[in-house]
């Protein structure tokens, strides 16, 4: 499972950079409560993505 998420993260690097700043600037940062919902709306939708594409739990 890990090693399907690495390939299908690597396979997309404007996904994954895009994926990992919004997520680092949410952690590590405190953005405007506007933007932190939209960065929020952002990382769950880019999720959703990831979640469709990869189909980690297939048979």
């Amino acid at each position: 499972m890990i090693k399907k998420l690495l390939d299908g993260l690597i396979d997309r690097p404007l996904f994954t950079s895009l994926f990992v700043a919004d997520f680092a600037v949410l952690l590590f940062h405190r953005p405007p409560f506007l933007f932190s919902v939209l960065m929020v709306g952002g990382l769950v939708a880019m999720s959703m993505y990831l979640g469709q594409k990869l189909e980690l739990f297939s048979k």
